[in-house]
């Protein structure tokens, strides 16, 4: 009976985990949107060759990767030196998230990742691997908060490297997207890509409703 006990406590533990790590892995991948970004690479890159492409491609989610370790591992040294709370993070998070997710429905003008001098700058650079592709295109506002909001909020020992992990396979999704860029390109056509950007903005729109609820309860003492 207590081997039968331990066993469903790991059991219930591990789908516990694997819920929380899709639950913050899902959401990142939407705010890096690397189908919304392939337009960007491929364009910055068509000067380029296929192997100077991967090599770019390689550097801006190891970047990228890098920058969001960082905010996750000293995010709380920096909200506690401002006096920033839980709360009043998520509601600042949510508002970000609906903002992009506006413009991934294309409800409202683009501009919150990149400015149309930076992306020009993108495509007159000769690598464009650190900016803009690693910040502000993969590793943005949208990114680095929602990595410092997770990271205040964790409830074992285990969450912290659940949002390591989750940034890392986030990376390598990307990578993989921009790897494969042409034959997406050529499989699903920028039509298609639109199609899965704006469906995945609609998600994140709900996902930053549910950040913004969070906040409300927290502040109000709800639980």
């Amino acid at each position: 009976m207590v081997k039968y006990d331990i066993a469903y406590w790991i059991s219930g533990s591990a789908m516990e985990s694997v819920e929380s790590f899709f639950t913050i892995l899902i959401p990142l991948l939407i705010i890096m949107d690397p189908l919304g970004n392939l337009p960007f690479f491929l364009l910055f890159t068509e000067q380029n060759s296929p192997s100077e492409r991967r090599k770019m491609a390689a550097t801006a989610c190891v970047a990228a990767c890098v920058i969001l370790f960082f905010f996750c591992l000293t995010g709380n040294l920096v909200l506690h030196f401002f006096g920033i709370g839980l709360p009043a993070f998520q509601l600042a998070g949510g508002f970000i998230f609906f903002i992009y997710a506006l413009q991934m429905l294309h409800l409202m003008p683009s501009g919150l990742k990149t400015t149309s001098e930076e992306e020009k700058e993108g495509v007159a650079k000769e690598n464009v691997a650190l900016v803009p592709l690693a910040t502000p295109l993969l590793a943005g506002p949208g990114a680095i908060t929602a990595v410092l909001v997770w990271q205040q909020q964790p409830n074992n020992p285990m969450d912290m490297a659940l949002l390591l992990g989750a940034i890392i396979i986030a990376c390598l999704i990307v990578y993989f997207v921009f790897h494969s860029g042409t034959g997406i390109i050529r499989a699903i056509g920028l039509g298609g890509i639109k199609v899965l950007t704006r469906l995945m903005g609609l998600l994140l729109s709900v996902i930053a409703v549910q950040f913004m609820v969070s906040g409300f309860q927290q502040i109000r003492g709800l639980p």
